[in-house]
């Protein structure tokens, strides 16, 4: 397996809260066999509506608790699909109401199992983007007033978000040393147009940063396809893993998240080859 932290992140959809149970110990059981390190768990709002007592529960931590791997929650990843709080939100109301959710889920699974990470989506753009990452960047100087050293890294987002464009993402970085972030591979090729050349002197600028890259979430994609595509899928033209792996990809503090095949054995299997690949260029 790579020698580098890989996780990934099963996309569980549970009907029920048995049936998450069930799901959660297979997670584990996978990733045990596999030797992941991290598996990374999601918080959708519709979860968060039903209760963070209700979805994870005393049964819940009890798995978590038993498991030799670290985890990662995925905070609000389907925000933007719906009027939703955000910690972008450049109103200062709006932004407080997303920051007491955050409080919240933390405090919720700090008091009962710590995370490793947290990840946060940035929500909708609605104003000019410097003000948002201004938000942004204020949301993660009060997080961290109220919990220093938390570990919660910022997602860059699609297109016509905040945080959308990789250049936006580079000039947050550079004005914040408080801010961490997880790279979505596939979003950030696509916000330069899915222009090669453009894509690489934006990773070497990454490469700065890289002691505050939380996560790479490794997604392949093409011009002309959608941003999110297993690695192990061949694609002409398609972003060039050896050449990304050389430039930001080697921080061993660094997680490498595959989260485009859900909980399939033999396709988690492919992915990690792809990583070996594109470690040993």
């Amino acid at each position: 397996m790579l020698p580098l932290r890989i996780g990934f992140n099963p996309n569980l959809r549970p009907e029920s809260r048995r049936r998450l149970h069930e799901q959660l110990r297979q997670v584990v059981d996978v990733a045990v066999r596999l030797e992941f390190q991290v598996v990374e768990l999601n918080l959708t709002t519709s979860m968060y509506d039903l209760g963070l007592d209700t979805v994870y529960d005393a049964g819940v931590f009890e798995i978590l608790d038993g498991s030799p791997v670290r985890f990662h929650l995925n905070v609000f990843r389907d925000a933007s699909e719906r009027e939703w709080p955000a910690i972008s939100d450049v109103n200062a109301y709006s932004r407080s109401i997303a920051l007491r959710q955050v409080v919240q889920i933390v405090e919720h699974f700090e008091r009962r199992h710590a995370m490793e990470m947290y990840l946060v989506h940035p929500g909708q753009r609605v104003a000019p983007e410097a003000s948002h990452v201004d938000a942004v960047r204020e949301a993660f100087r009060t997080l961290h007033s109220l919990y220093p050293g938390l570990p919660i890294a910022v997602v860059n987002a699609p297109q016509g978000d905040v945080l959308g464009e990789i250049d936006s993402v580079l000039e947050m970085l550079d004005a914040s040393a408080d801010v961490r972030l997880a790279l979505h591979t596939g979003w950030a090729f696509h916000s330069v147009d899915a222009d090669h050349r453009a894509f690489e002197t934006r990773m070497r600028y990454l490469r700065r940063f890289s002691d505050r890259l939380a996560e790479i979430r490794w997604h392949n994609t093409a011009p002309g396809r959608q941003p999110s595509v297993p690695l192990h899928v061949a694609l002409e033209r398609g972003i060039d893993l050896g050449a990304l792996m050389r430039t930001i990809g080697r921080n061993p503090g660094t997680v490498h998240m595959i989260d485009t095949v859900g909980l399939n054995p033999a396709a988690l299997v492919r992915e990690v080859r792809m990583l070996n690949r594109a470690l040993s260029r």
